[in-house]
């Protein structure tokens, strides 16, 4: 396989710069605190001959406008939200003898970008001899602070090697350039008016600031860049832009230095002004260095928790820590800011939140960093109120129905057949929700948000289905769509009922636990949601009476009617028509037996228990013959069932796949940001599928097995308070409590007590 960057266990690093993979690039380097997400962008701006997506955002600022129909419906969802690309403050211009630095017409000797998975800091070194016969060494230093999540920092270091030289610097903030993007791409941003308002500019000593306000939504953002210098600089705002410039004469070995500190922030029209904290923010913020030793050392804290390892595959192995690396920069940290299916690396899904959070993301934080995951079920808790209006909207009486698409809690998905008909999100957060409860036994969570958001997502499956005569009084959902886009309003998709009857049984036990151990929540959270005392024995009685399609020859239909269609082999089908959805029209595709990606599997692979493992092995191998896997979720959740079916070579093939998936851009769409879900599943890949762990009524079990591809691997899972490392060889497994009280777990199905 060629891959794109060096093979290290802690690294990527850029040696070469290749213009025409610029934009992917961009993505790759990106970096985030799940506030500030700053693409991979070069400082100078724009290199001549290649182009770039440069890139800025604020998680959870956005700015809306109506959804424009051609023909409408009571229903329809009716406003855009896309993510903003706020001002650029990372940027810096560089002359020497006037000659501006650019990669794609100066005489670069050298130059090499490296992102250390380890520190979180972007490096990036410069060897470059000027038309005036001056050689320069530009050493270029970004981060995006973990641990403070207001600020951001660069550092430039440039010295003189050949010939005196005078060296001029240009840093300022300016308007976001809009990218264009692709028109005929439904999936990105293209169209939406994502431009800022600037309200306020200042330049004041070594400070500028800006301030810009989004036409609809009433955000205002702040952000303001100290200069730490021993330059002579100056300041000026002018021309929509808030400029600090400076310029000196270096001799042979001398060296000069920049420090910018920049902060951001943001609050909505009302809420109090946060202008002069951006500037106090900025001017008080801790050295480079400084920032930098805190970002290790949080740092170290995370990859010891998470304690992920590979003997025997570095580039795989680099790929999973890039992957993890990512989705802590892009996970939001205060219960108000989720995580979009393309993180803060892009505008791809004009950033988004989707149902990836819940079944791909989550799990990866509710085992490493239990307290993200409970900041990420905050969220959806603080959309409630907006759920249920949206289920009063969509017919229901009672109930709260999440959206398919967001970023504040409004349905941003203009096509309903894929997108609101996916009535499984609520499963999906109801789920999540319940299994953050068994993992951590968060009973203070689960009286404060988590009973309220299972009881309404409950009360919604049940206003949504009925008990068929025709299927002989079974409970039937229909004209819903599952995980699978390719087969969309159909009744009874087995994916959504078992989510539904997961969701009846979870709520129902939700509150008998607080009915018997905080008797004052219960009465709180029944006066609060006028709940009828029958309620909870009707959501028990509907998962009871769940309705299935039956199997046919062994097969297990994705629902109803997924059988009568007519089949599409995939041998058949061009690879340049891939995805199906960018080449054929939607009624072409749903009236064929082919799917976008796994439904049935993501069924049998998190439930389970309810199927034999021959019954596992059949479908398998059906399902997988009919799908394209044209979602970048899909591979993962094959290769977690494989594994559980023995099909190991499989198992690894799609794990591959999935693994640097974005670090090799295989999907050849890297440029619009990574792919987070896919990310978050190759972890699952790893703990679920080589692991084998599963945790079924509040037991711990693991199954692992080692690739032959691989000399060993381990990883750390968090459990009720406890830090349980596996390490697992082709000899065997073993397991070490590294934290809290004993435990026994199960190993291949015997229990094992850790001590």
């Amino acid at each position: 396989m060629k891959y794109q960057y060096p093979i290290h266990p802690w690294e990527i690093t850029e040696k070469v710069f290749r213009p025409e993979n610029l934009r992917e690039s961009e993505s790759v380097f990106a970096l985030g605190n799940g506030f500030i997400g700053m693409r991979g962008n070069l400082e100078e701006g724009e290199a001549t001959g290649a182009e770039t997506v440069q890139g800025t955002f604020l998680n959870g600022v956005f700015d809306s406008e109506p959804i424009v129909y051609g023909e409408t419906a009571y229903g329809y969802a009716k406003n855009h939200e896309t993510i903003c690309n706020v001002m650029d403050a990372k940027n810096l211009l560089i002359l020497v003898d006037e000659e501006a630095l650019d990669m794609g017409t100066s005489c670069v000797v050298s130059h090499s970008r490296t992102l250390d998975l380890r520190d979180g800091v972007l490096r990036r070194h410069i060897m470059w001899t000027t038309e005036s016969g001056a050689t320069v060494d530009v050493q270029l230093e970004r981060l995006v602070s973990l641990t403070r999540q207001n600020l951001a920092a660069t550092r430039l270091r440039l010295r003189c090697l050949a010939e005196g030289c005078l060296v001029s610097l240009r840093s300022e903030l300016a308007p976001a350039v809009i990218s264009e993007g692709d028109p005929n791409d439904p999936r990105g941003a293209t169209g939406k008016d994502r431009r800022l308002v600037t309200e306020k500019l200042a330049a004041e000593g070594g400070r500028i600031a800006m301030q810009q306000r989004t036409k609809n939504t009433g955000f205002i953002i702040n952000c303001a860049a100290e200069h730490r210098s021993e330059l002579p600089s100056e300041t000026k705002a002018d021309a929509g832009k808030a400029v600090w410039t400076a310029t000196t004469m270096l001799d042979v070995g001398e060296e000069l230095s920049l420090e910018k500190s920049i902060c951001y922030t943001a609050s909505r029209m009302g809420e109090p002004d946060q202008w002069d904290a951006a500037l106090r923010g900025a001017a008080d913020a801790p050295t480079f260095d400084e920032l930098a030793k805190e970002q290790r050392a949080y740092l170290d804290a995370f990859w010891e928790e998470a304690g992920l390892e590979i003997q025997g595959d570095d580039a795989l192995l680099q790929g999973l820590r890039f992957n993890l690396f990512h989705l802590l920069q892009s996970v939001g940290r205060d219960g108000r800011r989720n995580i979009a299916a393309k993180g803060l690396t892009g505008e791809g899904y004009e950033g988004h939140t989707f149902w990836d959070t819940e079944a791909y993301i989550l799990p990866v934080f509710l085992y490493t960093q239990p307290e993200l995951a409970r900041k990420l079920l905050e969220q959806r808790y603080s959309i409630l109120p907006k759920a249920r209006q949206r289920a009063r909207v969509m017919g229901h009486d009672k109930g709260a129905l999440f959206p398919w698409r967001t970023i504040d809690g409004e349905e941003c998905s203009a096509y309903f057949p894929a997108g609101t008909a996916q009535y499984h999100i609520d499963g999906d957060i109801a789920h999540a929700v319940w299994e953050y409860y068994t993992v951590t036994e968060d009973l203070d969570f689960l009286a404060r948000c988590g009973a309220e958001i299972l009881a309404e997502t409950a009360r919604l499956y049940y206003d949504l289905g009925f008990f068929s005569e025709e299927k002989a009084g079974r409970f039937v959902l229909n004209c819903v769509t599952g995980p699978d886009e390719y087969n969309v309003m159909v009744n009874n998709n087995v994916y959504t009922n078992s989510v539904a009857e997961e969701n009846f049984r979870s709520a129902a036990a939700a509150l008998t636990l607080l009915r018997e151990q905080r008797p004052a929540d219960w009465r709180r959270l029944r006066t609060e949601l006028a709940l009828e005392a029958e309620e909870p024995e009707d959501w028990l009685r509907a998962a009871e009476k769940m309705y299935y399609p039956a199997a046919r020859d062994g097969i297990y239909p994705q629902d109803d009617g997924f059988m009568d269609r007519k089949p599409w082999p995939l041998d058949s089908i061009p690879a340049e028509k891939h995805p199906l959805l960018m080449h054929y029209h939607g009624l072409t595709i749903y009236r064929h037996r082919i799917c976008k990606q796994a439904d049935l599997i993501l069924a049998m692979t998190q439930y389970g228990e309810r199927y034999t493992l021959e019954e596992k092995k059949k479908n398998f191998v059906f399902y997988d013959g009919i799908t394209t896997h044209d979602s970048s979720l899909s591979m993962a959740v094959f290769s977690i069932l494989a594994n559980e079916i023995g099909e190991r070579a499989l198992a690894y093939d799609y794990f591959m796949s999935s693994a640097r998936l974005d670090l090799d851009d295989m999907h050849r769409n890297t440029k619009d940001g990574l792919h987070m879900a896919n990310m978050a599943g190759t972890w699952n890949c790893v703990t679920k599928g080589f692991g084998g762990m599963r945790c079924r009524e509040g037991r711990l079990s693991f199954a692992p097995v080692c690739p032959p591809q691989w000399q060993g691997y381990g990883f750390r899972v968090q459990f009720r308070g406890r830090l349980i490392q596996i390490r697992c060889t082709a000899a065997g497994a073993e397991y070490r409590l590294l934290r809290g009280e004993p435990l026994t777990i199960e190993s291949y199905g015997e229990p094992v007590e850790l001590r």
